[in-house]
């Protein structure tokens, strides 16, 4: 099929997701410029029910259509049941964003006609159409890019976009006030977790940087995190001499997104809530260790925001090996340079916020 005809008939369009809910916001891009490509189209996404929790209320995104692998899509009687579901949507086309067999048959099964993916050994050969994956490192919020442009649609990179509603800033609102902390206190999240540990910077490090910050900024901190995080939230919290709340394992993602809006500063490892937190403009400390800010790096203000990153002292960049130390990379961030960039991004916060009065 030609340039031209995936452009006229591709009225009705599936997005198939990345997997972590980071990379799903990485896609917003892709989604934004999708929706100037087609503005009357309907446009639906695929992905891990983590993925709609992120673009719930995205104002490109029409439909967001689970694939619950480890529940009622799991076995092949629960994607067969996918399959019958996607083909009720009667698609024009899909844009498969990830390398993956397993999604890019659940497509082909559904019947869609145009499928429009990464040239690639494993499931390139169920494609309609396939481009070449981007020449060099691309930051991955980019890297969807070229399956726009391979059908006509003008494709510009530009910022992740997370949508909160009045009703989550409210119910934000009652979650930090039930901690002690009422609206306008000066909140510095601190957020320790990461899906591998050798992402994790030390819970001593961020214990001695929250009580620096509270002590000498008078900011009130607030470690975040999800129920597989309390335990590393308490032991950041054991180690303060300074008051401090834990909010992790007490929201849903959703929530604990209305809640980094409030925030004057962002203190994380690189997870997604780091670049829920870019998305969502807050001033950002990044603690990058063994993964490539240049790949991965928060997609916020670069005024407001500092990546901290020492790529030599680590074995490989990126590095995929969380079983195989050491992994030197996130010890390689003190406490003082971290102190001195949350100085930083919290000057250029305040002196806007002056300009804006």
């Amino acid at each position: 099929m030609k340039r031209e005809a995936y452009s006229r008939d591709m009225n009705r369009i599936l997005v198939v997701l990345p997997n972590w809910f980071g990379e799903t916001l990485f896609t917003t891009p892709f989604l934004r410029a999708l929706r100037r490509g087609r503005p009357d189209g309907r446009i639906a996404t695929l992905g891990r029910p983590q993925c709609r929790e992120v673009l719930l209320h995205n104002p490109h995104v029409n439909a967001c259509i689970e694939f619950d692998e480890a529940g009622r899509h799991r076995g092949l009687g629960g994607k067969w049941g996918l399959v019958r579901e996607l083909r009720r949507g009667r698609f024009d086309a899909a844009f498969i964003l990830r390398k993956s067999l397993s999604r890019t048959l659940l497509v082909a099964l559904a019947g869609i006609p145009a499928r429009i993916g990464f040239a690639n050994p494993k499931s390139g050969w169920l494609l309609t159409h396939r481009v070449a994956p981007p020449a060099g490192p691309v930051h991955k919020a980019a890297a969807y890019l070229p399956l726009l442009s391979a059908v006509g649609i003008a494709a510009a990179d530009g910022p992740c976009e997370y949508v909160v509603t009045d009703e989550e800033r409210r119910r934000a609102r009652e979650l930090l006030a039930a901690l002690g902390c009422s609206e306008g206190s000066g909140l510095v999240v601190l957020h320790p977790g990461a899906n591998w540990f050798h992402k994790r910077w030390a819970p001593d490090r961020f214990a001695a940087l929250g009580d620096r910050l509270a002590r000498d900024r008078a900011l009130h901190p607030v470690i975040t995190g999800g129920p597989d995080d309390r335990v590393l939230a308490d032991a950041v919290r054991g180690r303060m001499r300074q008051p401090a709340a834990v909010l992790a394992g007490k929201t849903t993602l959703r929530e604990l997104a209305a809640c980094l809006e409030q925030a004057r500063l962002v203190v994380s490892n690189d997870t997604g809530v780091l670049h829920v937190a870019a998305a969502l403009g807050r001033p950002l400390v990044a603690l990058y260790g063994p993964t490539s800010p240049q790949l991965t790096g928060p997609r916020g203000d670069p005024r407001r925001t500092v990546v901290l990153h020492h790529a030599g002292c680590c074995p490989s960049i990126p590095c995929y090996a969380p079983d195989r130390p050491p992994h030197p990379g996130m010890d390689a961030i003190t406490v003082e340079e971290a102190y001195d960039a949350a100085q930083r991004v919290l000057e250029v916060g305040g002196s806007r916020l002056e300009a804006a009065r």
